[in-house]
């Protein structure tokens, strides 16, 4: 009998097909519901990839002139500016983090 162990291998990259770019603040419920964002764990994965902004997990992030992209496993959020930056994060960390003070 053999038994067959899981993958390591991720898969490569959807290629061919973009995912859907969503804007902030006006898309901001959208985006987290369809990322699976609200849930604690992936709060802090999206907040650990705005915060390195190196590629990698289910959620990325990169910077794109004056703003920034968050990318998660099923579309993009655009962050215009420093300050949409400051207001996702806002936004995320009680789902990360609760509604403590730090």
């Amino acid at each position: 009998m053999r038994i067959r162990a899981p993958l390591a291998v991720r898969p490569e990259p959807r290629l061919g097909r973009p995912l859907p770019l969503r804007t902030w603040p006006t898309d901001a419920t959208l985006w987290l519901d369809e990322n699976g964002a609200r849930c604690p764990r992936a709060a802090r994965h999206a907040l650990a990839a705005l915060a390195t902004l190196e590629p990698g997990g289910r959620y990325a992030a990169r910077a794109v002139g004056a703003g920034t992209i968050v990318t998660g496993p099923a579309s993009a959020l655009a962050l215009r500016d420093r300050e949409a930056e400051i207001g996702f994060v806002f936004h995320l960390t009680p789902y990360g983090y609760g509604e403590e003070a730090f």
